[in-house]
């Protein structure tokens, strides 16, 4: 129902009790570990303040709560989404671009679950996506390299920039920073890919193994903040409020608005992606209760809200949606247990924030994207197709070379124009038995025979539309003419599933010249839809049978009433 996803659904509150709060306060409490040094981190990869962050991570999982269906997905500040922000942000007011994306991504994604679209982003394909996410990893590792080396370098979207900005500033590399950085990005590398499989060794099991594993990173970024007090010339972050967010309000400008459509359309098609992505891989065998329009719309909410409230456009986070399933969490309050610790630190210990080093924050980041590079997906893809991998590779460099809003541009091209391309070169055979008439297959199999003349078998492996119609008249037309004593065709439209009036014209069409040769035209086991499709054909010289062998009975082949599968 159209709008059907705007309203709450909190029934499952009368099911929630003390076991449960329990469960979801420890969650909560081992989330926050996590959220808090990543919010202040990413917010930096968008060229905002780190209070910033923190603000984003307040209000979205409230939000997300009432309207959404998964009882894992963290909302937060992302790489991704603070990757667009940050290009879009470095041509003006930093903090009224960011809230403006944030509205209208919002509102793009509520109008998307309202009207149940979702399924329109399906347009990027996975090998877009892979492409696209591997590329982003590298230039936000880029975008990261000059405060990691305590460069000041003016920021850039695309790869050729970025290398040559870092370059030409490579000489002025503060080496204190360096160190602490460079030292940093190693150690929490080591610790992703160790920690928790020695842990599990040690006989630490979830929750307590992700909880110990997740908290060691926090602990390498408090060491950084010490060594850095007795580091001079190491920047530290801006100083954070003790206080509550304030209300804030985008401005009213209809030309800034207009011009960040794109980026917020960028950031709404990102969040939804992975958003589902991840509530769906985390749903395990029952997913019976995701609904991908009610996430659409918790998400769309949580960034508006956001927006509202100091922060900025938010999205899920895979790593700490997975931290907060393997944390025993009962249901989305979890979420917003991290955000009642997130609001403690900021109301308790802003203080202490301004100690963390800019550089050691550069290097959660950089540690964090290496996870948006799966070399196993893509290596899968190519396998599979080496066409689609060659979109993986267009993504890939469209993305490093133009940045992260035509790099998706590019993804969605190359993907539409896949599938365009694809459906438009349906597969039309010439079928066969090999088995007595019990079954019809491609004569290209082994031990599949042709059928003798005057019949000749074909089937149409597609849909017809009117990108593939011609096509498929052409391949139809070209096996009739390779036989000359044929006085009847059977067309096998089993994998026909639907059919546009283009198709229907074209089977009319083809009637008539196959009437006009002294070919008798017989339909074989069609849907009922693409049936009543072909109604308006004249019966007396076209035949409709519910199998193969029905039609070549017909045709006094000798096939009697045998069945095809």
């Amino acid at each position: 129902m159209i709008g059907g996803a705007l309203v709450p659904r909190l029934g499952w509150l009368k099911h929630y009790g003390g076991h449960k709060a329990v469960k979801d306060v420890i969650a909560g409490l081992i989330l926050a570990i996590l959220l808090v040094p990543q919010a202040m981190a990413y917010a930096q990869l968008a060229g905002l303040p780190p209070q910033t962050g923190l603000f984003a991570a307040l209000v979205p999982p409230v939000l997300y709560m009432v309207f959404g269906t998964s009882n894992y997905v963290s909302m937060g500040p992302v790489a991704l989404v603070s990757l667009i922000v940050a290009d879009a942000v470095s041509g003006g007011d930093p903090a009224q671009t960011a809230l403006i994306i944030a509205v209208e991504a919002g509102i793009l994604l509520v109008v998307i679950g309202a009207l149940g679209l979702g399924r329109l982003v399906n347009f990027v394909s996975e090998p877009a996506l892979l492409g696209f996410t591997a590329a982003a990893a590298i230039l936000i590792a880029f975008s990261q390299l000059p405060t990691l080396l305590g460069l000041n370098v003016e920021r850039a979207g695309d790869l050729p920039t970025a290398f040559s900005a870092l370059v030409g500033e490579i000489a002025n590399i503060q080496t204190r920073t360096a160190v602490i950085g460079g030292v940093t990005v190693l150690v929490l590398l080591l610790l992703n890919r160790f920690a928790a499989p020695a842990l599990w060794k040690m006989g630490l099991h979830p929750p307590y193994r992700q909880a110990v594993a997740k908290s060691l990173p926090l602990l390498v970024i408090v060491a950084a903040a010490l060594f850095a007090t007795g580091a001079s010339g190491v920047e530290t972050v801006e100083p954070v409020d003790a206080a509550l967010p304030s209300v804030t309000v985008p401005t009213i400008d209809m030309a800034l608005w207009i011009s960040l459509l794109p980026s917020s359309a960028a950031v709404a098609i990102i969040v939804f992606v992975t958003a589902t992505a991840v509530a769906k891989s985390l749903a395990g065998t029952d997913r019976s209760h995701l609904d991908t329009s009610r996430e659409a719309v918790g998400l769309g909410m949580g960034n508006i809200a956001a927006a509202f409230t100091g922060g900025y456009a938010v999205g899920a986070s895979l790593s700490r949606s997975a931290l907060v399933e393997e944390s025993g969490a009962a249901s989305r309050v979890a979420s917003v247990v991290g955000s009642l610790v997130v609001l403690a630190v900021l109301l308790f210990l802003a203080p202490l924030l301004v100690y963390l080093p800019k550089t050691a924050l550069a290097a959660l980041v950089i540690s964090a994207v290496f996870g948006l590079i799966k070399l196993a997906d893509i290596k899968n893809v190519w396998s599979h197709d080496r066409l689609e991998g060659v979109i993986i590779a267009v993504c890939f460099i469209a993305t490093l070379m133009l940045g992260v809003r035509l790099g998706l541009a590019v993804g969605a091209g190359v993907s539409i124009m896949h599938f365009l391309w694809f459906s438009s070169l349906p597969r039309v055979t010439r079928i066969g038995t090999d088995d007595g008439g019990k079954s019809f297959r491609s004569v290209s199999r082994k031990d599949v025979k042709m059928l003798d003349e005057p019949v000749l078998v074909v089937r149409i492996d597609r849909s017809l539309f009117f990108a593939n119609a011609a096509f498929a008249e052409e391949q139809i037309m070209e096996r009739v003419s390779r036989h000359d004593d044929i006085n009847c065709l059977v067309l096998d439209m089993r994998s026909v599933n639907a059919i546009d009036a283009s198709g229907a014209a074209m089977l009319r069409r083809l009637c008539t010249r196959l009437n006009l040769q002294g070919i008798n035209l017989h339909f074989a086991a069609l849907h009922a839809p693409v049936e009543q499709s072909l109604q308006s054909i004249d019966t007396s010289i076209i035949g409709f049978h519910r199998t193969v062998g029905q039609a070549m009975d017909h045709c006094s082949v000798g096939q009697g009433d045998s069945e095809e599968r």
